[in-house]
């Protein structure tokens, strides 16, 4: 695909290429390596992280205005992660570009998540590079904007997505080595997620509360789930009693407390130890 110059033209486009190719496995790779993106299309977020290396993403570098910092490192990197569409493209082993529309699920924008996590960090749009590297391991470039730009354009993302592959090569060939390191972790916000509710729900419940956890409409938890939306609405219905709770709202609320006790028990249900410790407590 022949590349659309947005902000620079495709000259300064091959020159900066060659220049990063210089600093590769360099110190100042990660800031030269997101100029030379600004010459495609302008961001004023950015973040390069890898999954797979721990229980939450390792940052390698950011570029967060001041005013959203507290957003991404208090609430993303504290178990927030877990249910954005990044992440959730990276556990499907998804590669290459995206735009936030591509792989966050149907009714994710009108979701209790988007609403409290993603609009908090003061985001507006959002596109990504995912590198899947093998054992568990990738690395994901995110470029986003803020309120103090527009969305990105149909243009923007057509050039973006047009220097796919070698974006994909330089995080390959500059990462190498972190891809290749061997790591031994337990995956306890994970499990958390994957654990939630499981002492009280029935199997396809706790399937229709991880699409719900996830952003996901009742239409578009009733596709991925393979039933009618009348029956995925019951499941809904049927959490809640379980639950005591009258909300997506309280749902979330439930879900990022009980993380408090991700790292008690792999295999255990991280609500099962909340409720207790509230017993106990009281």
């Amino acid at each position: 695909m022949v590349a659309v110059m947005i902000n620079g033209s495709g000259f300064e486009w091959q020159e900066s290429v060659s220049q990063l190719i210089n600093v590769l496995q360099r110190s100042d790779f990660a800031v030269s390596f997101l100029d030379s993106i600004k010459a495609i299309s302008d961001f004023d977020s950015a973040v390069i992280m890898a999954y797979g290396v721990g229980p939450t993403p390792k940052i390698l570098h950011d570029q967060l205005d001041d005013e959203y910092k507290d957003a991404f490192y208090d609430r993303y990197l504290k178990g927030a992660f877990i249910l954005s569409p990044l992440y959730q493209s990276y556990k499907n082993n998804a590669n290459g570009f995206f735009h936030i529309n591509d792989a966050a699920p149907e009714g994710f924008f009108d979701s209790e998540y988007h609403q409290k996590y993603y609009c908090y960090s003061g985001l507006i749009d959002q596109v990504f590079y995912l590198k899947q590297f093998g054992a568990g391991v990738a690395i994901v470039v995110s470029l986003a904007r803020t309120r103090k730009l527009p969305p990105f354009s149909r243009l923007e993302k057509m050039a973006l997505k047009s220097i796919e592959s070698i974006i994909i090569s330089l995080v390959a060939k500059n990462w190498e080595k972190l891809a290749n390191d061997e790591y031994k972790f337990c995956d306890y916000l994970n499990k958390a997620f994957e654990n939630f509710g499981r002492s009280v729900l029935s199997k396809r419940e706790k399937d229709a509360v991880n699409c719900m956890l996830r952003g996901s409409s009742s239409k578009s938890a009733a596709r991925e789930m393979g039933i009618s939306t009348e029956t995925e609405r019951s499941y809904r219905k049927t959490i809640y009693n379980k639950l005591n709770v009258c909300s997506h709202s309280e749902i979330y609320h439930l879900f990022f407390k009980s993380l408090e006790f991700a790292d008690r028990g792999e295999d255990c249900d991280p609500l099962s130890l909340l409720w207790h410790s509230a017993k106990i407590s009281h």
